[in-house]
């Protein structure tokens, strides 16, 4: 989905364009991606997971400008890309066309400035816009900086998915499912 381009300051005083993505953000999509999974355990894949040419990545990033109920939004500060996040339907049939899962991701350095609250409530109004009526999401067990975020938005904690993440040590951890009602 293409949608308005949105200008906010960070609390440090910086200015950050929230934005949909674009086939040219693909390189630099991809080196975030790589930062962002590799700075926390909290996200679904490692670094080294992280294997997109230039080509795919251009072309999931126009599918997301194109898709008239998912939309992939960035946020750039200072020329680089400082987070992203992600809308997605839950399926085309009638019965679950009511629902969205929701997946954001910032750069350590932006954590605290302000950027997730941000963007997070853009992504929400862009979702109700798009005729959702519940927005979903998976908090990986011990990040207690997202889940206070997400409760901090209106999301209530659902059910967990036991053993949903498996790391490469052979430890695992749960997944805590939340909804809002948009």
């Amino acid at each position: 989905m293409i949608f308005k381009e949105k200008e906010i300051t960070l609390k440090d005083g910086r200015k950050c364009t929230l934005r949909p993505v674009h086939p040219q953000d693909a390189a630099g999509m991809i080196e975030y991606l790589r930062i962002v999974s590799g700075e926390t355990l909290f996200l679904l894949r490692n670094a080294d997971e992280v294997t997109y040419t230039i080509e795919a990545e251009e072309n999931i990033l126009e599918s997301k400008r194109n898709a008239p109920r998912e939309l992939m939004m960035v946020a750039v500060v200072d020329g680089v890309i400082a987070g992203n996040c992600g809308i997605v339907g839950k399926g085309s049939q009638r019965r679950v066309q009511h629902r969205c899962g929701f997946a954001i991701a910032l750069k350590q350095a932006y954590c605290d400035a302000g950027l997730g609250t941000a963007m997070m409530e853009y992504a929400l109004s862009l979702a109700k816009d798009m005729g959702y009526e519940q927005i979903e999401l998976e908090v990986v067990d011990g990040n207690a900086r997202a889940k206070h975020l997400y409760e901090k938005m209106g999301f209530k904690e659902t059910g967990r998915l036991l053993r949903s993440l498996k790391y490469d040590d052979g430890s695992y951890r749960d997944e805590i499912c939340m909804v809002r009602l948009l």
